[in-house]
């Protein structure tokens, strides 16, 4: 049975959220990054500033200063410590209002197979990841995971969101944000065993996070042997946010050469995999198994032939997958798209703007050609990881995406 815990979050002070919170910190420019710390003496990235400005000093006295501004945070009172709650965080983006819960979620369901993945993560960003966690003992950023839509779960949202937010701004994103904090034992309880009931938890977001709370867990259990299990580096902090609320985007593939075929002869084996139709405008895919072609200058409709759909089962739903067995290995030669510099991605809009912005890279010379795709939906996702699957790297592009420090876990409490 899923595990589902509320925690004794720290959150910014009601006045200060907006100034405290902050984009992940893989969003913004060095630039970016300096201008904030001389301006914002409230921002998340003063806490996490001394990993962030180069320094001569060993980097297990930088992450001594990490902890210890965070406790100074707390100190003066821009953060404060709620007592054991659930939260309700609700977002608006892109025209829709996105609700979920945020808790804790057990490291062991993850390593058990509830809390199922279906992406694969790099090993060495894992262990950054886990030492940082080693080190400062806090997590700023929560795992994404989402479920089939439920109607008992979305009540007790509705039941919530109708009372004042314990927090309410517009964060760095330019979106409205709203945080309830659930003290209510009776919708704790309540929540609590709507999640637990769940079959499975599925990582929209936050793979890397996930595989490295485990990593964490590991070496704190190898650290207590006399551990019981309810320890908080037991768990790690997650956002619950139903499947039908999430936005899945497009991730698109560009290739910078022909593998030494001439443009008539990659079209013509190309042909002899999809159906190819050259198109009068810019192509974005209307369906599933639909692939949108840029090359020198003109698009292409690729239709993916019907023996080739759903083969093998679960991979064979998803066209990054179809693309990688019909066409970049065999084709274009190119055998491993997470290691081969010849390919670069491009995260989707959703509709044509990013097909029109990979067009700008081939005209430039940049890519030769480029490939748009048809987001995969959640079915698809959820069929991958059922099956223990994991798809082809960059193959789908999840919102919401997430503040840092709305909450934190503080594995040390």
């Amino acid at each position: 049975m899923i595990q589902f815990k509320p925690f004794r979050a720290v959150r910014p002070a009601k006045n200060r959220a907006q100034s405290v919170t902050t984009q992940n910190v893989d969003y913004y420019s060095k630039d970016e990054i300096e201008k904030t710390l001389s301006q914002n003496p409230d921002s998340y990235l003063q806490i996490i500033k001394p990993t962030l400005v180069h320094s001569e000093d060993a980097k297990s006295k930088r992450y001594d200063e990490v902890r210890h501004n965070f406790e100074q945070f707390m100190d003066d009172e821009v953060m404060m410590r709620d007592l054991s709650s659930f939260y309700i965080y609700q977002q608006e983006n892109r025209g829709s209002i996105i609700t979920g819960v945020i808790g804790l979620v057990s490291v062991d369901d993850f390593n058990n197979g509830l809390i199922k993945k279906h992406e694969n993560t790099i090993e060495e960003r894992e262990k950054i990841f886990a030492n940082y966690l080693n080190s400062i003992h806090i997590q700023a950023d929560p795992v994404l995971l989402t479920f089939p839509e439920n109607q008992s779960i979305e009540l007790l949202f509705s039941m919530v969101t109708r009372q004042t937010p314990t927090l309410e701004f517009t964060g760095m994103d330019n979106r409205p944000h709203r945080l309830w904090q659930v003290k209510d034992r009776l919708i704790m309880k309540q929540l609590k065993d709507a999640i637990e009931k769940l079959d499975a938890l599925y990582i929209g977001d936050g793979h890397h996070r996930m595989s490295s709370g485990a990593l964490y867990s590991e070496t704190q259990r190898n650290s207590n042997e006399d551990y019981h299990g309810l320890e908080a580096f037991n768990y790690t902090m997650a956002i619950l946010i139903p499947s039908n609320q999430l936005q899945i985007f497009d991730f698109n593939r560009m290739v910078k050469d022909l593998n030494g075929l001439s443009e008539e002869e990659f079209l013509a084996k190309v042909s002899e995999i999809f159906t190819v139709l050259e198109k009068d405008e810019p192509y974005y895919p209307s369906h599933k198994n639909h692939i949108s072609m840029y090359l020198n200058g003109k698009y292409y409709g690729l239709y993916v032939h019907q023996e080739l759909r759903g083969v093998p089962k679960g991979l064979g739903e998803l066209d990054t997958f179809l693309w990688e067995e019909h066409l970049m290995r065999p084709i274009l030669g190119i055998e491993n798209s997470r290691t081969d510099k010849r390919i670069g991605f491009s995260k989707g809009t959703g509709d044509i703007n990013g097909i029109l912005k990979m067009q700008e890279k081939v005209d430039s010379g940049e890519y030769k050609v480029a490939f748009g795709f048809y987001p995969i939906s959640f079915p698809d996702l959820q069929l991958v990881a059922d099956l223990n699957l994991t798809m082809p790297p960059k193959s789908t592009y999840i919102e919401p995406k997430f503040l840092s420090a709305m909450t934190i876990f503080d594995l040390a409490d």
